[in-house]
């Protein structure tokens, strides 16, 4: 599969991801229901917060090139 490809995918679930993290944290915290305080909410949260440094880790080495060649650009 080309890269760029591969980071299509990678994006759209790293941005499932980053929701998935945010909501579970929103349902734990602040939303009072049944859910509020559960730990499996709380479990969601720790592993997909994991899954998201994972992904966020695999986004950033697929990127490199792109963030070398803007950011330690050779002076003339």
């Amino acid at each position: 599969m080309k890269k760029q490809k591969i980071l299509k995918v990678l994006n759209m679930f790293l941005a499932i991801t980053f929701l998935v993290v945010v909501i579970a944290m929103i349902l734990y915290k602040f939303i009072p229901s049944e859910l509020q305080g559960d730990e499996t909410v709380l479990l969601i949260h720790g592993w997909g917060g994991r899954i998201f440094i994972l992904l966020g880790i695999l986004h950033f080495i697929l990127n490199f090139n792109w963030i070398k060649a803007m950011y330690f650009k050779k002076k003339k």
